[in-house]
């Protein structure tokens, strides 16, 4: 916003005319010298004006008390010449109260020639020079005229019972002001803007940022250095270097040369320091303390290492339309709200780690690490140091400087570790301690380290089964199985398998109608002993021999043909359940272990299912264990 400083009530009129003309808004009050300052001053704290105009000494006088630009109007001997032909209708003789600024601007002895009058020149500083020269024309003469350059002359000497007439200043000067007011607010809030986004780059910087001038003198010191100072921010700017005698600062400044990531100690701290010279005293000093340094570097080198553990699956990449799939997805997303261990029971090629990644998505350390281990593919004592990590000298091709475990890089999110039947029993151990105490060592190493990790683990085997037969450990077991999700084979999911195979087609970039009715429906009868892992190949398979597939797929299927496993179909059906053959006994013993993961320990659904009372089913499986 504009605004002006009037020097009288006319003039107020006629910039606010003029201003509605050129479109340009203006805040106007009339004053002069000191109470154009209060009014300026006032203008700028409640209206936000950022570019003032103003006439003459008054226009000077504020470029002294602001700082903001001020746009000044002069006073023109044409000016001048107008008024004193009005004030010569009353008397020659005139006395012009001038300030004394305009001395030899104005040729008063040409204007006295060509108006033909006596003109005595009065000159002002100050309000109380104005009231003096006021108070000695209306004692020597009171009907001399005055003419005066601003309405408290006017005022003043009303009073007095002196006549006065006011110097007005042309249209043309007031136009142009205006438009130069104009540019000036323009450029002054570009200005502006640049001044802020430095100062908000200076004020939130990581580093504490020091300036001089070419004298010295302190220009900026900002919320970081000042924290560091152990001062506040303004403490020290204004002042010159030579008179801050804090013992930091003076390490900071320096000999005045160039520094670059040069370390200083003060106290027990120590800090890396930036000096750049610009000229003379001229400084620019950046710092950092060499402590957060070190942690930052850390927290990056970290977080960039586990980007690469991540999980791009959700929920809605799994495609599937039959209600036993329905049922398990949406047990899935209940467990992806609670913290606890899940365990995924499925045949290889079911997605179990689809479901592991699209749990992670979906719960509070969707931010954090996804990190998956297959279990089985790794020897004892790989699967041990990639697990917990080693320290450096541990063993025999140890890393220099150890090497952390994906225990510790999954802080904060997720492990899944597939086929975990597949462990050890004395690496078991060590996983039931880390399920336990939330905390892992590394291999070779004595420091505890703490973790905050979900484990979701996954198995196409029998637990309970090795468990009977000491390959794996019931403690571990109940700690894993918390929350556990049974994940039907494909051939339970007959009416998901041409949605698939549309899916699969788009992934590999198929022919929609690459894969006919007839062969369809081959496909559907399939048993999928693979599951989708094995349907994927298939199609895979379909795209990249295009036409002459259908020949083929006879062939390819005969080929896979499935065989059965010698394991226990743990997949949940209604309809049966698996049973190795074996002595009376064994065999009820795998059909209570089934039913026990089918319904969740839920003796009543399970004696209801085998049409016997609780009673008995109790007798009976504590007679089988």
């Amino acid at each position: 916003m504009i605004g002006v400083i009037a020097p009288y009530s006319q003039f107020k009129d006629e910039v606010e005319n003029i201003s509605n003309d050129l479109n340009i808004p203006v805040i106007v009050e009339v004053g002069a010298l000191r109470a154009g300052l209060r009014l300026a001053k006032k203008m700028i704290r409640e209206q936000n004006v950022k570019v003032i105009i103003a006439r003459g000494a008054t226009a000077n006088f504020l470029k002294e008390k602001l700082d903001i630009p001020i746009i000044k109007i002069d006073v023109t001997n044409f000016d001048i010449i107008k008024t004193l032909s009005e004030a010569r209708k009353v008397q020659r003789n005139i006395v012009l109260i001038d300030h004394v600024e305009n001395q030899g601007r104005i040729d008063l002895h040409t204007i006295k020639e060509i108006l033909n009058v006596e003109i005595a020149l009065k000159q002002y500083e100050n309000e109380r020079d104005i009231s003096n020269h006021i108070n000695e024309v209306a004692f020597i003469n009171e009907h001399q005229p005055i003419v005066g350059t601003a309405e408290c002359i006017a005022h003043t000497a009303g009073i007095k019972g002196v006549q006065t007439f006011i110097v007005f200043s042309q249209t043309d000067s007031i136009s142009e002001a205006l438009w130069r007011a104009k540019e000036s607010l323009e450029y002054f809030v570009r200005e502006e803007l640049k001044q802020k986004h430095l100062e908000s780059i200076i004020s939130y910087a990581f580093d504490g940022v020091i300036s001089t001038d070419v004298e010295g003198i302190v220009t900026v010191c900002n919320e970081v250095a000042a924290k560091f100072l152990d001062i506040r921010p303004g403490e020290i700017v204004g002042r010159h270097i030579n008179n801050i005698g804090l013992s930091l600062f003076k390490k900071l400044i320096g000999d005045l040369n160039e520094a670059s990531k040069k370390v200083i100690s003060s106290g027990n701290k120590k800090y890396v320091l930036n000096r750049v010279c610009i000229g003379g005293n001229s400084l620019v000093v950046t710092f950092q303390d060499a402590e957060a340094i070190l942690k930052m570097d850390s927290k990056v080198r970290s977080e960039l290492y586990h980007r690469r553990f991540y999980s791009k699956y959700t929920f809605d990449d799994i495609i599937y339309q039959c209600h036993a799939m329905e049922r398990h997805i949406s047990l899935a997303k209940a467990y992806a709200k609670a913290d606890s261990n899940i365990l995924i029971y499925g045949e290889s090629g079911t997605g179990k780690e689809l479901i592991a990644q699209s749990i992670h998505n979906e719960s509070d350390r969707k931010d954090g690490p996804f990190i998956a281990v297959n279990c089985a593919a790794l020897p004892e004592n790989l699967l041990e140091s990639e697990l917990f990590g080693y320290e450096e000298g541990a063993f025999t091709g140890a890393k220099k400087g150890g090497k952390p475990g994906l225990f510790e890089m999954a802080h904060g999110g997720t492990i899944f570790l597939d086929e975990i039947g597949e462990v050890a029993l004395a690496l078991q151990a060590r996983l039931l301690r880390v399920l336990q105490e939330k905390e892992v060592r590394r291999i070779g190493g004595e420091r505890i380290i703490p973790v905050n990790i979900r484990i979701i683990s996954a198995t196409n085997k029998n637990l309970l089964q090795s468990i009977k037969t000491n390959e794996f450990r019931s403690d571990l077991y109940y700690r894993l199985n918390i929350l556990h999700i049974h994940l039907p084979p494909l051939r339970e999911r007959r009416g998901d398998i041409n949605l698939l195979i549309d899916k699969l087609l788009v992934k590999h970039d198929g022919d929609p109608g690459l894969i006919s009715t007839e062969t369809r429906k081959m496909l559907n009868s399939y048993n999928w002993p693979g599951n989708i892992r094995e349907l994927e190949n298939v199609i895979e398979r379909a795209v990249a021999v295009g036409s002459h597939f259908e020949g083929q797929i006879i062939d390819l299927l005969q080929q896979q043909e499935f065989t059965p496993s010698d394991e226990i179909n743990l997949s949940p059906t209604e309809d049966y359940i698996k049973v190795k053959i074996g002595s009376l006994e064994e065999m009820e013993g795998q059909i209570f272990d089934e039913l026990t993961i089918r319904y969740n320990g839920n003796r009543t659904e399970m004696a209801d299912k085998l049409g016997i009372s609780r009673t008995t089913l109790w007798k009976k499986t504590k007679q089988v264990n």
